[in-house]
């Protein structure tokens, strides 16, 4: 080995065993003769702390999730660009109207720069998203983001509130579904079945003919009612049409709780917890907390649907969400619009993705190292 006064590292050539130590925040390294006779006694050096980092397990589990994040952004930025194009139809002559004249509507195209190649195009909008401005809405007369900023907010209140009804689903359901009641397991069976099998636009017309209609117990429509714009009365207008988005992803969530638990069941974990004299309560802790991490995962995957489901829901209840500003920006071809919250609603969900990837990692550390 090396001595500090020779100019090299004396992790040069470690061995085996200050390989394995090389993991450490402060790396002490083992009284050892040099070849200049010296002793090391210690050698603490920034350098290794860096490299404690970059060796760390769950540091490198993070960043590779941040790079696969971004390189689907870019994927999804170009998807997005290239298949509103796609779409038939003249930008300019829907959003000036059929009274306005060929002049005026080349100079729409020119202002909105569909007169450039499709490349220059992709290239101007993406270095404009970079540094955080999606466009201009032409329809609307104004920025891309004063548009989606509030339905966005109202996406993520609904969206927020069908995921906590979907999480309550899944762990009331798969917990019913594990149960030594046989009658039990069947019931919930078949509510699980009822629950993945219908579409979430049916089961909102249900919801609001049902509920809203001949049982007027919930509002119709709407996120605020006249002369009541508290907590209460948007709790109120989110319920059905977040029960609507909740069902099939609290069902799916129920069913891998249920697949997690069952597992555990037939294993000798369980049974050895206690007959150490593990209570009951400790015990469902131990099974939850070893079902959790497929759990998340399906709740991260559902929030996909849950937005794509948002799109008929958010319709059908008159909901000023990011559903709704599609299906009219589509409808206008307003470009810029229609790309600003599809990128959006991509990266809302590739966030959440990677947010289940690491609390998984958090929760299981064998996740993080790649051995399950």
């Amino acid at each position: 080995m090396l001595s500090p006064s020779s100019g090299g590292s004396p992790f040069d050539r470690r061995s085996p065993g200050l390989r394995a130590t090389a993991g450490l925040f402060r790396v002490r390294v083992a009284f050892r003769r040099c070849n200049t006779g010296e002793t090391v006694d210690r050698y603490d050096i920034t350098i290794m702390e860096y490299k404690s980092i970059t060796h760390n397990r769950f540091f490198r589990f993070v960043v590779g999730r941040l790079a696969f994040t971004a390189v689907t952004a870019i994927f999804v930025a170009v998807v997005v660009f290239f298949a509103i194009r796609l779409i038939p139809g003249d930008p300019a002559l829907l959003i000036l109207g059929l009274d306005s004249s060929p002049e005026e509507r080349e100079e729409l195209r020119g202002v909105m720069g569909l007169d450039r190649p499709l490349i220059l195009q992709f290239v101007d909008w993406g270095v404009r998203v970079l540094g955080g401005d999606l466009g201009y809405a032409y329809s609307q007369s104004r920025d891309v983001l004063d548009v989606v900023g509030p339905a966005l907010t109202n996406t993520l209140l609904l969206g927020g509130a069908a995921s906590l009804i979907a999480v309550v689903i899944g762990v009331v359901m798969g917990n019913l579904a594990t149960s030594r009641s046989r009658a039990l397991r069947r019931i919930t069976d078949w509510f699980e079945a009822i629950f993945l099998s219908a579409p979430q636009y049916t089961v909102a017309l249900i919801l609001l003919i049902a509920f809203a209609v001949l049982v007027p117990v919930f509002p119709a429509g709407g996120l605020s009612s006249r002369g009541s714009d508290g907590p209460g009365a948007l709790a109120l207008h989110l319920a059905l049409p977040a029960i609507s988005l909740a069902l099939a992803p609290g069902a799916q969530m129920a069913r891998s709780l249920k697949t997690s638990i069952s597992t555990l069941q037939s294993t000798e974990l369980l049974p050895a917890l206690e007959a150490r004299g593990l209570s009951s309560w400790r015990l469902a802790v131990h099974s939850h907390h070893n079902a959790l991490p497929p759990m998340i995962t399906v709740l991260g995957i559902q929030v996909g649907g849950m937005l794509g489901g948002a799109l008929f829901v958010e319709q059908i209840f008159s909901i000023p969400g990011l559903g709704a500003l599609i299906v009219q920006s589509v409808n206008l071809r307003d470009y810029q619009l229609v790309q600003g919250v599809a990128f959006v609603i991509a990266i809302i969900f590739v966030l959440v993705l990677l947010a289940a990837d690491v609390i998984n990692a958090l929760l299981d550390p064998r996740i993080r190292v790649g051995k399950v």
